[in-house]
């Protein structure tokens, strides 16, 4: 279960269910830089799970399977063949060029610029989406992917986004102030 901080404000999240999340909690990176091949397993899996059964072919991952070691086995064959960091395009390309290639004519978007706001716009639409945490925006995590699922706006205007972390966490919480870039689908 998820900790959670002392309120000293109403907080309000708004966004999908963290429950929901709970499933992939132990869809962990491994190894190496693969946390765009997880980020975009993650976001598949949820994508197969609540908005179209089809996504995945089920010789890959059966809907609501709590394993995505295979997913993300195939993923990283269209992401990160050699296992190198990645940017926003990279990801978008291996998820579109996986769909495309089991028949799914869908593409993955990227953006560089206006993470807050087209997350917010995705997440507003019921629909996660894979953002990229940068070091030199502030991320203690240096550079990651992670997939958010809700996001609030406290009232003194700070951002925050939760996220499930490929590195251990399905409900972590980030200033959104990290954010450099998208990966997500219609």
């Amino acid at each position: 279960m998820c900790k959670r901080a002392k309120k000293k404000e109403k907080e309000i999240w708004h966004g999908l269910p963290e429950e929901r999340f709970k499933a992939y909690r132990n869809w962990r990176t491994p190894r190496g830089y693969l946390c765009g091949t997880y980020a975009a397993s993650v976001l598949l899996a949820y994508y197969q799970d609540y908005v179209d059964e089809q996504m995945i072919p089920s010789f890959i991952r059966q809907k609501k399977a709590t394993d995505g070691a295979t997913l993300a086995a195939f993923l990283q064959l269209f992401i990160q063949r050699y296992g190198m960091p990645t940017i926003a395009f990279q990801v978008a390309h291996g998820v579109s060029s996986f769909l495309g290639r089991y028949q799914q004519n869908v593409r993955a978007r990227a953006t560089l610029i206006g993470g807050w706001q087209r997350a917010v716009k995705r997440i507003d639409q019921g629909k996660p989406v894979i953002i990229g945490l940068n070091k030199l925006c502030g991320s203690t995590y240096g550079n990651h992917w992670v997939v958010a699922y809700a996001y609030k706006e406290t009232a003194t205007g700070e951002r925050y986004f939760k996220v499930h972390d490929n590195w251990g966490s399905y409900c972590a919480v980030i200033p959104a102030k990290w954010v450099n870039g998208t990966v997500s689908l219609p």
